[in-house]
């Protein structure tokens, strides 16, 4: 019985470390998963906040074209001016040929 004994324990060994590795392995898969979530969140929390600015930008320049299309809009007509009468064009003679 000697003998079973050392190669029992050096498969309990093995076992052992096997069941490490896997654990660690285990370990690091959602370590990497729950960092990679963590960053998908930041990512959406980002793209909300560009939408959130880029609506409020959109809404001010719509207020501002608002606002000068209605000052344009109260401003007076500029007043034509009569074009100065031109005097008629002077006609021209042909030449007489000698």
């Amino acid at each position: 019985m000697a003998a079973k004994k050392p190669a029992q324990s050096d498969r309990i060994g093995a076992l052992v470390r096997e069941l490490e590795t896997v654990a660690k392995r285990l370990r690091a898969d959602i370590r990497r998963r729950a960092a990679a979530g963590g960053i998908l969140k930041q990512l959406e929390s980002g793209a909300n906040q560009l939408r959130k600015r880029a609506a409020a930008v959109a809404a001010q320049v719509e207020k501002y074209v608002h606002e000068l299309r209605m000052e344009l809009e109260r401003a007076p007509k500029a007043t034509k001016k009569p074009k100065a009468a031109r005097k008629p064009a002077r006609r021209r003679t042909a030449a007489r040929v000698m």
